[in-house]
């Protein structure tokens, strides 16, 4: 009994540490995977409709956009930008993301904004990649989705790198 004993501990402590393990080397790749959206249109449809930013920093109440963006807006930044905005740094890293929820005159959700900095260099706009649709279906109007959209860096210009979103987020 007592052998049956020992190899019983010997097995738990064995998983245990195979656990931990797996757990120190994959989890910060799943949240990674959470802090950066995709970029490609399909994928990122799919990333915003399973709200896979919902836990990043965020307002804590809708407000009128101060762009274009329709009605009411609710900004999400992911720990990337957020560390950046709360260090005040003139330059965001690249991976620094923002979501922006788009609501409609009753508070529902209605559309999408996203931002992400995909190279080191913000290059006038051009190293970030824009996304908007304006609508919560696969089919709805897709406003922008590429790197370097005139109408979107056009606005985000006076921000800070691109960035219009005031820090810290109320």
């Amino acid at each position: 009994m007592e052998l049956l004993n020992s190899y019983s501990k010997k097995w738990s402590l064995s998983l245990f540490t195979t656990l931990a393990v797996v757990t120190v080397l994959f989890a910060p790749k799943m949240t990674i995977a959470n802090e950066t959206p995709p970029t490609d249109k399909d994928m990122l449809f799919q990333w915003l409709s399973d709200r896979s930013y919902k836990d990043w920093a965020s307002e804590s109440a809708p407000h009128q956009s101060a762009g274009p963006h329709p009605v009411s807006v609710i900004a999400y930044l992911n720990r990337v930008l957020n560390e950046s905005l709360a260090a005040n740094s003139d330059a965001h890293p690249k991976g620094s993301a923002a979501v922006k929820e788009l609501l409609d005159a009753n508070g529902d959700l209605n559309g999408w904004a996203v931002s992400l900095k995909t190279d080191d260099d913000s290059n006038g706009g051009q190293g970030w990649f824009w996304y908007e649709i304006l609508g919560n279906t696969a089919d709805s109007n897709v406003v922008a989705s590429d790197n370097g959209v005139p109408l979107c860096f056009g606005c985000h210009t006076p921000g800070k790198d691109f960035v219009l979103i005031p820090h810290p987020l109320k």
